[in-house]
């Protein structure tokens, strides 16, 4: 665990560690930094698709219930439309608003793999405040040269856990 006061000794120390072969580090910072996630060659989320596929869902269920059940009742007669779509955009713009926002935090919850039950690093309050962290997961020979690599790079403090 490698912590750092400035952002581009985090950009080259993770640019460093990824062309020696380290891809699974983890990054701790109280803020983006875009610098940062291009050097760990983040990809773009995909939970706008899942909250767009929860959102399509749900409009198209809160029309179809609107549709079926508007069917079921002027199916006695009264003479009224089957279908009468005005009145059944609230209830599909209101399932797909409900839909759409349980899939983006369901979603979001899967893919950064919350709640997380064990931790996988140690963690640092300093983190939450001006610091960055680095973990990087070795052990051995592999974990004295991170070290020194860390080291070089201007970490102020490196540690090794068991």
């Amino acid at each position: 665990m490698g912590v750092y006061y400035y952002v581009d000794d985090v950009t080259e120390t993770v640019r460093t560690l990824r062309q020696t072969g380290h891809e699974n580090l983890r990054v701790y910072s109280a803020v983006p930094y875009h610098d940062v996630e291009r050097a760990l060659d983040q990809k773009q989320s995909i939970v706008r698709w899942v909250t767009l596929g929860g959102a399509l869902c749900g409009i198209t269920g809160g029309f179809a219930l609107c549709i079926l059940l508007g069917g079921v009742v002027a199916a006695g007669g009264g003479g009224k439309e089957l279908v009468s779509l005005p009145p059944f955009v609230v209830i599909g713009y209101e399932s797909m608003i409900l839909l759409g926002s349980l899939a983006n935090l369901f979603g979001m919850l899967a893919l950064t793999r919350l709640p997380e039950l064990k931790a996988a690093a140690p963690w640092d309050p300093r983190f939450t405040e001006d610091r960055i962290g680095i973990w990087v997961p070795c052990a051995g020979d592999a974990a004295v040269k991170v070290r020194e690599l860390m080291r070089g790079h201007g970490a102020e403090e490196v540690t090794i856990h068991a």
